[in-house]
């Protein structure tokens, strides 16, 4: 994602905020323990960097945790020019859907590949090595496999399809903007690939796990999602959220914006005053599995409110 400068649709069903707050601790426990193991698992795998055999292995594990949710799981490859660099990626977007029959569907996306450089590292010799990612990149895609979990036990609404997209290429070559969020802009493009109808609304989770993290209402999707994004920041106020905070973020480039330019209203729920962006110091112990399986809950209580529209 690129920070640009300081700074929808639907109702809620009644009652199913309420219903979804009351989570048991003993619930929330275990949550929390499969969002650390899926976000420890992925760096154990990786990191997914381009042209790596660790991408493959992280790959191959995503699939067999998405296993067990018994959705619609597609591998869908596409190749990309990068003349920043003068380098050619081959890349996979991954989607996993429910309710694939369903007419009115939403978007839940994430980040699965790691930056290649750690481009803001304070160690020069560092900056051309990759990095762990464990907020970039794994803290997203664990909460992504949590709510294939969920929606595997429990299923969507009636009516209501949900497919979780696994973005390859959101992290490309600095300075060359048009040559990030690859994944994103190839299926906002071709989302007809995806063999399921367009999403009305979506939400991309990125960078939300570290300890501390304030996900605030970032600008264009306040500006071009903001209904869905008020219904966001409901349920998380319906739910007592501490990460989420209701008063303006700033602007952002990430996944979403493709989708924003074509009219399909996807906020973007980020913290990116993270000091280990892009360094080497973005590592599993500055994650927080309670921090994930709050914005795990919340977006999950977005998904469980929606009705057919």
């Amino acid at each position: 994602m690129v920070l640009l400068a300081a700074a929808g649709t639907g109702v809620l069903a009644a009652g199913t905020v309420g219903a979804l707050a009351a989570d048991p601790a003993s619930k929330r426990a275990a949550s929390e323990a499969r969002l650390m193991d899926s976000a420890r698992s992925i760096v154990a795998a990786g990191p997914a960097v381009q042209g790596t055999p660790a991408k493959a292995q992280v790959e191959a594990l995503l699939r067999s945790r998405l296993e067990p949710s018994d959705a619609w799981v597609r591998r869908i490859p596409f190749s990309v020019e990068l003349k920043a660099i003068g380098a050619r990626w081959d890349l996979v977007n991954l989607v996993a859907s429910f309710h694939k029959e369903a007419k009115h569907r939403v978007m839940i996306g994430a980040h699965w590949d790691i930056r290649p450089w750690a481009d803001e590292d304070p160690d020069p010799t560092k900056r051309k090595l990759p990095f762990d990612g464990a907020n970039d990149g794994a803290s997203g895609v664990a909460i992504l496999l949590e709510l294939a979990r969920a929606l595997g036990e429990t299923p969507p609404p009636e009516g209501i399809g949900v497919d979780l997209v696994f973005f390859d290429g959101e992290e490309g070559p600095k300075g060359a903007l048009h040559e990030n969020f690859l994944g994103s802009k190839e299926l906002a493009e071709r989302w007809f690939t995806t063999g399921v109808t367009p999403p009305y609304a979506g939400i991309i989770v990125d960078m939300v796990g570290r300890k501390g993290t304030r996900i605030r209402r970032e600008v264009a999707s306040q500006r071009r999602a903001g209904a869905v994004q008020d219904e966001i920041f409901a349920v998380a106020k319906a739910m007592g959220s501490q990460v989420f905070v209701d008063e303006p973020g700033i602007h952002i480039l990430d996944d979403h914006t493709a989708f924003l330019d074509r009219g399909i209203p996807v906020v973007d729920l980020i913290d990116i005053e993270d000091p280990a962006w892009h360094t080497h110091a973005d590592t599993l112990d500055k994650l927080d599995p309670a921090v994930m399986a709050e914005v795990t809950d919340v977006v999950l209580g977005w998904i469980r409110s929606q009705r057919p529209r």
